[in-house]
This record gives C-alpha cells, structure tokens and sequence, in this order.
C-alpha cells in the first residue's frame, strides 16, 4: 500500500465520520446537531439508516433470540473488562527479564488467544483526527504520541463464517471482539506495571485505523473488500493493537499475493448482496490506491439482516480451513502470479461462484 508523499494532517480521518459513528448520533442531541450542521448531505440517508432495526435486534431478516442475546452480551462485557492480576504480574517478570522485549509482549498476546501479532511504526496518518463514536468524548482531538505499536489477529472461528450472514457470524464476531479486548487490555497493564505509556485500541475504543497498520505489521494485505487478508486465515480475522512508547522493531510488509489476485478474483464484490464493493480498478482515496466500498450500502445490508454480515469474509478464496493442501495453494499463489486466474478458476469448481451458507448441525432456521 503506497501512500502519496509523507503523511499530513490534511491525509488523516475523523472518527466522526465513520458509520459507526454516524449511526451513534440521536437526533436531537447537540452531538447530532453539531455533526449534521457540519455534513448536512448525510443526514436524510443517515435517519432513513437509523429508523432500519438495529443490529443484533428484532425485525432484523435474521434475528435470533438467542444468539443474538449471547452476541450482545460480549459486546457489553468488554467495557468492564479487567486483566486477570496474576497474569499481569507474571507478564510483567517475563518482560523485564527478558532479552527480546518485542518477542515476549508477542508471547503474551499469543498465550491470550492472538494467533498472529506484528510491530509496527505508528504513522500518524493512521491516527484519527477527533474522537466520534460516543457522546462521551465526542469531538475531542486526538492526541497520541506512541511512536510503536503490537498490531494482533484474532481468528474468527470457521464454520460459523460459513454461515453469513445469519445470526452465528454477528455472535462470533462479537467473541472474537471480546477476546481482542482481553488480549488489548492485559497487553496495556503489563506494560503500564513495566513502566511504559500504552493504549489499548479495541472495539469501539479506536485511536488509531487498524487495517493500514495490520499491514505494517507484516500481519497481510488489503484486499478488494478494503479487509485484511493474512497468512493462514485469510479475511477471518479481527484485529486489535496496543501503542505504545516501549521501542519495539518494526516488522516487514509480507506479499501474500493477494494484491494481484483480487483484480482478478472479484468474488467478494460479485458476491456482496448490497453491491456495496467495487468491481473495477482502485482509485486514489485520501492519497492511497485502494478498491472504493460504498458504506452506506454496506452498513445498510447489515441494518435489514440485522447482523454484520460477513459474506465478503466468507467467500475469499483465502479463508478457507487452514489445511495442507490450501496451504500449497497459498504458497502458490504467493510466488507464482501467473496461476491466479487459474486459481480463482479451481476455488469456483470446488466451492462454487456464488455464495451459499452451509447450515451447522443442531441449529434451527429462523
């Protein structure tokens, strides 16, 4: 991913303008007033997208009581979240002592329940610009200053992806929210009892864009659906990161060759019920080449299905099972650009163009 010249203030994003933020926003409130008196073309499609069932809740197309009551749950645990003290303590020996500081944060992260973790310069165009997602801290500038980042994957478990975009892909996504924030938060108090200035960034507490660093951490690439796609799980990963002034060397981007194979591949954007992913070439967006995803629809989809989805995850040929004979297939793709279309040709013989969840034994259709 090449940036356009160095980063400036003008390259760097307001939280305020995320749909997630945008959807925070109740009329009324002079956070809402504030926010529609400086982006007044958003608020007619923004109301119509609140008066739309709320994820997770009834009169979405795949509500579900109870799964959809457990997915709520862990995102509600996670403000709460405390690091277990006899973890914190241990981490903070183990770190202290040891030799390769770098290597026993990502020890911890890993024991936690990361499955990859990278470190990463903090480019300042990756940092938002003012805080938007809660009233709380609405409109607040963000200030960080923490040269150094542990960027970690958590694995979004596969036969429930295989289920998007029912009500099991928003509850996995939510459990695997939850465990990122264990993992965030133990990582923090460790090194905050070491010694060192550190912020957790986990769900719905963002100081910083999580993709672009992801990739700056060698943990992947950016792939057409604007998702990271890493080694081994592809796009079924959430990612969360700790910043942090503990000095921690850089890793190198990795090629996955992902990049080439999704001008070719296009199965997400075919495949992507709101077209909200696009079919043609990058563009230029805020000084990076990346494919353009139309939010509005995207976010929209999720509201009338009342789940996030997760179709464009599931049906990247890079999310299949981590097994041997993928793995080949990956190594192949990685070094041999040549075998994409023919790859892409394989993955819809064996799994089929078109999207079709696969129902688990035991659940009941609603």
């Amino acid at each position: 991913m090449a940036r356009a010249g160095a980063p400036t203030p003008i390259d760097r994003f307001d939280e305020r303008d995320t749909m997630f933020a945008r959807m925070a926003r109740r009329a009324g409130t002079p956070e809402y007033e504030d926010y529609y008196s400086r982006r007044p073309e958003l608020r007619k499609a923004d109301d119509r997208l609140r008066s739309l069932p709320a994820l997770g809740c009834p009169g979405g197309r795949h509500y579900h009581p109870e799964i959809s009551a457990e997915a709520e749950r862990y995102f509600e645990d996670i403000p709460g979240l405390e690091p277990d003290p006899a973890v914190v303590a241990r981490g903070a020996r183990e770190l202290e002592a040891a030799e390769d500081p770098a290597s026993a944060v990502k020890a911890l992260a890993l024991e936690l329940g990361a499955v990859a973790v990278g470190c990463a310069l903090v480019d300042p165009a990756f940092v938002y610009t003012h805080k938007g997602r809660h009233d709380a801290d609405y409109g607040r500038e963000v200030s960080l200053h923490h040269p150094h980042a542990i960027v970690f994957l958590v694995e979004m478990e596969f036969d429930a992806m295989r289920r998007a975009p029912r009500a099991e892909t928003l509850r996995e996504s939510a459990r695997q929210y939850h465990r990122g924030a264990v993992v965030s938060k133990t990582v923090v108090a460790v090194l905050k009892a070491c010694g060192f200035e550190a912020r957790s960034h986990h769900d719905a507490h963002y100081d910083v864009i999580l993709p672009p660093l992801a990739v700056r951490a060698g943990l992947g690439e950016l792939g057409r659906h604007n998702i990271l796609i890493a080694d081994r799980f592809g796009t079924r990963v959430r990612i969360g990161a700790v910043t942090t002034t503990l000095e921690l060397d850089p890793a190198a981007p990795v090629g996955l060759g992902a990049d080439h194979f999704c001008t070719v591949c296009r199965k997400c954007a075919e495949n992507c019920p709101s077209h909200a992913l696009s079919l043609g070439e990058k563009e230029d967006v805020r000084g990076v080449a990346k494919w353009p995803t139309n939010v509005e629809r995207c976010y929209g989809y999720w509201r009338t299905v009342g789940t996030d989805c997760g179709i464009c995850m599931a049906v990247c040929p890079f999310s299949h099972r981590n097994t041997v004979f993928h793995s080949l297939v990956r190594l192949v793709v990685r070094r041999a650009p040549w075998t994409h279309r023919m790859a892409v040709w394989l993955d819809d013989l064996v799994y089929g163009r078109r999207w079709n969840p696969r129902a688990p034994t035991g659940v009941k259709e609603v």
